[in-house]
């Protein structure tokens, strides 16, 4: 009888390692002879990682060690009382969650999803969703002093260039721009803790805001822990409301040119998505739906975005395609060769100011510098749910400024009212396109078309990727671009794969 482990048969040690959980297999190199053992067990690594993970989707040439060693980094990290350790990782805390989300099956018996759901349940978890300048604007209006400058001149077509020495929460360490930039992605080890951390770089803010468009329950109120204790006042113990900042960003016309295709990109016209840009609209997009559920005591599933559940919906392939019996084709109709899951019925939102107090918001006597946000506007908008119809007309090969990855689909179709009061703005043909912009993420673009002649249109990026249930999510504005307006937030999303199936209307909602 085998009086320890390395006394035991090789196959019997490894079945047994199997079931040691990932993040205690380090804590077994205990000695030479069992560091040695897991080493050269190759098989090890890959059995541990499927037993508490989804299986990748591409598993050729996997390095399973590095992996399952990224994604115990991954946990560690999260669980680390420094903040400031954790907002220096969010590249390699992002890529890990981005992972996991293309790695997860589509059914209920994904592992990965509860996972993440679990990681980012407590609140200083949250935190990371919670340093774009969006939050970092509410935590500004704690000192009565809203319009301050966010150094975030590029949202609004000027200069790019960032001023990494604003006094925005890194005032213990004014040197983190440089322990970013060193870092590149993973390299906290021990840098020094601050109550917390509002990142001025750029790329921390997106950063930041993608994970929370991915985590995809939009936070509607700055989390009190992130407030710090020098503000305990009235307002930050009933906590700050982020809707009327991310109103004011969605409806300031400087953010809408031609270098951001009008639409929820950058300002450089490289089509990089503008994360900030994004999670503005979806917090203003979720405010509005919710408000007007309330009011209207309306409960259907058909009107609410999947956007209840933290990481549902931006998993890959979470729509499912069409796949209708042929016989004996020649060809593949366009509906089985559309990468993209276009035809089908979608639910659309559309918000809008009414024009003349978006006009005097934009456009008053008394305005703030380029530089500078507008007011928080804290007002009531219109909303407008309207059925929309879609199937697929043309694909065709992608253009040089496009993603190469995947093909360019074409589509037409009818959109109408879903509810009272019918809006003629709302029933009208339909044209459009999804293609790749060429960092990989998936472009919409619609086109409003009244009595032949094209009226409104839209920009959006669907969240999570291709056939993401989360839906579309970006702008509508006047088809010639009219600096001057109407813009506004949308969102769409798919509701059933049959187009042909009944319009929604009061009854059937």
């Amino acid at each position: 009888m085998a009086h320890n482990l390395l006394q035991l048969p090789g196959e019997v040690l490894h079945n047994i390692l199997a079931y040691v959980r990932p993040e205690d297999l380090a804590a077994l190199r205990c000695c030479h002879s069992l560091n040695e053992f897991i080493d050269h067990d190759g098989l090890l690594f890959k059995e541990i990682y499927l037993q508490h993970y989804d299986p990748p989707a591409t598993q050729d040439k996997l390095d399973w060690r590095r992996e399952l060693q990224r994604l115990i980094h991954f946990k560690k990290t999260l669980s680390l009382p420094n903040k400031k350790i954790k907002v220096l990782e969010l590249v390699e805390i992002l890529d890990c969650v981005k992972n996991l989300l293309i790695n997860a099956a589509v059914d209920t018996s994904s592992s990965n999803l509860p996972l993440l759901d679990k990681l980012f349940r407590a609140q200083e978890k949250i935190e990371l969703l919670c340093n774009s300048s969006l939050f970092e604007w509410a935590r500004k209006s704690l000192h009565n002093n809203p319009s301050e400058s966010i150094e975030d001149n590029s949202r609004y077509g000027e200069s790019q260039q960032v001023n990494e020495n604003c006094a925005c929460g890194f005032d213990e360490d004014e040197n983190v721009g440089e322990e970013w930039s060193s870092m590149g992605s993973g390299g906290a080890t021990a840098a020094g803790a601050t109550n917390h951390i509002f990142p001025t770089h750029h790329r921390f803010r997106q950063l930041s805001a993608e994970l929370h468009c991915l985590y995809g329950v939009p936070i509607q109120h700055l989390p009190r822990s992130s407030i710090g204790s020098h503000h305990h006042n009235l307002r930050a113990s009933k906590g700050v409301k982020l809707h009327p900042f991310a109103r004011s960003r969605v409806y300031d016309l400087r953010q809408h040119h031609q270098s951001s295709f009008w639409g929820p990109f950058e300002c450089d016209g490289t089509q990089d998505v503008d994360w900030e840009k994004v999670e503005g609209l979806m917090v203003i997009l979720a405010y509005n739906i919710q408000r007007f559920a309330d009011r209207c005591s309306v409960h259907s599933s058909a009107l609410i975005p999947p956007w209840d559940k933290p990481f549902i919906g931006v998993t890959p392939h979470g729509l499912s395609s069409i796949s209708p019996k042929i016989e004996r084709p020649i060809q593949l109709p366009l509906d089985s060769r559309d990468p993209y899951n276009v035809t089908g019925v979608w639910m659309r939102v559309v918000c809008f100011l009414d024009y003349r107090e978006l006009f005097t918001f934009n456009f008053s006597e008394d305005q703030p510098l380029a530089s500078e946000p507008r007011p928080p506007l804290d007002t009531e908008e219109a909303l407008r749910f309207i059925v929309i119809k879609l199937h697929t007309t043309r694909i065709e090969e992608p253009g040089k400024n496009d993603g190469q990855g995947l093909p360019v689909v074409h589509f037409k179709g009818v959109s109408t009212s879903a509810l009272p009061p019918v809006d003629p703005n709302a029933n009208s043909q339909i044209r459009g396109t999804v293609k790749l912009t060429p960092q990989g993420e998936v472009r919409w673009t619609t086109f409003s078309v009244f009595h032949g002649e094209e009226r409104w249109r839209s920009e959006g990026i669907q969240v999570g990727g291709r056939r993401c249930a989360r839906g579309i999510i970006g702008f509508w504005f006047d088809k010639d671009f009219d600096p001057y307006g109407p813009a506004g937030p949308t969102a769409f999303w798919k509701v059933s794969n049959d187009p042909e199936e009944e319009s929604f209307n009061m009854e059937t909602v």
